[in-house]
């Protein structure tokens, strides 16, 4: 095999009809999510607390960029000026413009205190809640400009214009100050060299010094605002003369629609996160979920085919008189025993050239439904007019006696113990036409040795003289080997899974087994199978459908 066609065996096909088969399965479970996301959402967006946001903008210059030589060329080097620009950016994320921001106010209170008794809420220090206004205000410097925002949110809408214009004029308060000192430092600098060639009383000498007294009055009445709480920011004018390279573009106005809750969106994200959600739980609950459910199932895990799909019995009161093993004699009609002559048709179409007289009914575990398979596939083959006989070889645990209401004190066991020549005195006419029933017998201590022996051989040729089909009913494949024993002595093998309670790995080591001994494995036959669960199965005859056999 070439390399190309290797590749292609090994891809992974992804059925997207199996996939929404499954979400189509669980569409309840989808609607009930999603539901719970959207209540959860709307019951938030009615009853969270509306946040409003106000923004101001400034716009920062910097100083021109210095003419660098590099290696002959002149370059302007914008290192001071982008340095100078980020420090402004801290400058108005620092505490201590929180801290003249919250003098102005006049306090700030936390969200949650507010509107509260003094005696209902815990106390907090100043420090605390300017910590927690610092939060609710964000500094960001649009991008490719000098130009910084400015937003708060609050509860109250004019309480965060307030802050976002506060924050501007203490920004430019703090500024002012330092734009105070640079000039003059560059005033002491000219003047000391000055000194070096003009008199105390020179002009230029004494307007020196004026200019340099009148800045430090100036510094000392802005460092006495700066400290203060006395309506100092509230006095000041943004954009006064002394900080030019600051302009202040947009105020912070107040806003008229919060930014949160946004219910439409809450609601939208509401449904996106409960279908994901209910997806999710979806397939964790299938993929932790290792039962066989559906007829692809069996194809897909067991790799063998799927004979029938049998529906639970409907709990239709005419069929309550009899038990699920005679829902093909007594409910003819019904989509039970139309699905049993699918099985039969089945059959008989399935590999024409092999002869299936005899064929052995087993499960993987108890309780999965194999004698009940058992007891209406010989009856749909006697409604055939085929002469069949059903016989219990589950030596473990026999039931079908009970079902017929007949004594198992003797039947094949004996037969094949003892040498019983004459059958007939072993075999038990039934009600249903065309249908006879041979039981366990006493239960011996060797079951595998005695269904796997000479004489079952012979025992089996000497009822094909007599019947068309042979049907035995064995036991559980995992709880005695007697099943696997009696494979080998039998045209076919039926394994019965059911739909949702049969574990996959139980099932495939039934395959397994069954193959080590080189069984003639028919199919399996999915039963009790949920509607729902079912998606690929169908019938076309209704509980009151007419088709006869």
């Amino acid at each position: 095999m070439s390399g190309l066609e290797h590749s292609a065996s090994d891809v992974i096909e992804v059925d997207f009809k199996d996939i929404f088969t499954k979400i189509f399965k669980h569409k309840q479970t989808i609607i009930s999510i999603v539901a719970i996301f959207i209540v959860v959402a709307v019951i938030y967006s009615f009853t969270a607390m509306p946040i409003y946001r106000s923004v101001s903008r400034i716009l920062v210059e910097g100083k021109p960029p210095k003419i660098v030589k590099v290696d002959g060329t002149v370059l302007p080097d914008y290192t001071d000026q982008a340095n100078f620009f980020n420090s402004q950016i801290e400058i108005l994320k620092s505490h201590a413009i929180a801290d003249l921001v919250f003098s102005d106010l006049g306090g700030y209170e936390t969200w949650k205190n507010r509107g509260k008794s003094a005696g209902s809420i815990k106390p907090l220090k100043d420090v605390e809640r300017i910590d927690f206004l610092i939060k609710h205000v964000k500094v960001t410097p649009v991008r490719m400009t000098q130009v910084i925002e400015v937003s708060v949110e609050d509860p109250d809408p004019e309480l965060a214009a307030r802050i976002a214009n506060s924050w501007v004029r203490a920004y430019l308060l703090f500024s002012s100050v330092d734009q105070l000192v640079q000039r003059r430092s560059e005033l002491e600098t000219d003047l000391n060299l000055q000194l070096k060639f003009l008199k105390e009383k020179h002009p230029v000498i004494v307007g020196l010094k004026n200019e340099i007294d009148t800045i430090d009055q100036k510094i000392d009445n802005e460092r006495v605002r700066l400290q203060s709480a006395d309506n100092t920011l509230s006095g000041s004018r943004p954009g006064s003369r002394d900080i030019s390279n600051v302009k202040i573009l947009d105020r912070g106005l107040v806003p008229f629609k919060p930014i949160s809750p946004r219910k439409t969106l809450n609601l939208v994200i509401a449904f996106i996160l409960g279908l994901i959600s209910s997806f999710g739980f979806i397939l964790l609950f299938e993929s932790l979920d290792q039962t066989i459910k559906t007829n692809m199932d069996v194809e897909q895990i067991l790799r063998t085919t799927c004979l029938v799909a049998v529906p639970r019995q409907a709990k239709d009161k005419d069929l309550q008189d009899f038990g699920a093993e005679y829902i093909t004699a007594k409910g003819r009609h019904s989509t039970v025993a139309e699905a049993f002559r699918s099985l039969r048709t089945g059959i008989i179409f399935s590999s024409p050239d092999r002869q299936k007289k005899t064929i052995l009914v087993t499960s993987a575990s108890p309780s999965e439904g194999k004698s009940t398979v058992a007891m209406n596939l010989a009856t749909v083959f006697a409604q055939a007019d085929e002469r069949t006989i059903i016989i219990d070889t589950d030596l473990r645990n026999p039931r079908l006696h009970s079902v017929f209401k007949i004594s198992r004190g003797q039947g094949i066991t004996d037969v094949l113990a003892y040498d019983k020549a004459d059958l007939k005195a072993y075999i038990h006419g039934t009600e249903i036409p065309n249908l006879d029933f041979m039981a366990c017998g006493e239960i011996p201590p060797n079951p595998s040795e005695l269904l796997g022996s000479k004489k079952m051989e012979e025992f089996i040729a000497r009822l094909s003289g007599m019947y068309d089909r042979i049907i035995f009913d064995t036991p559980p494949i995992l709880a005695a080997t007697d099943a696997v024993v009696l494979s080998t002595r039998v045209n076919a093998t039926i394994l019965v899974v059911s739909s949702g309670s049969t574990n996959r790995h139980a099932a495939l080591r039934c395959m397994t087994a069954l193959k080590g001994v080189h069984a003639h494995i028919l199919g399996v036959v999915l039963n009790k199978v949920n509607a729902k669960d079912q998606a690929n199965y169908y019938y076309l005859y209704g509980e009151n459908a007419t088709k006869k056999v």
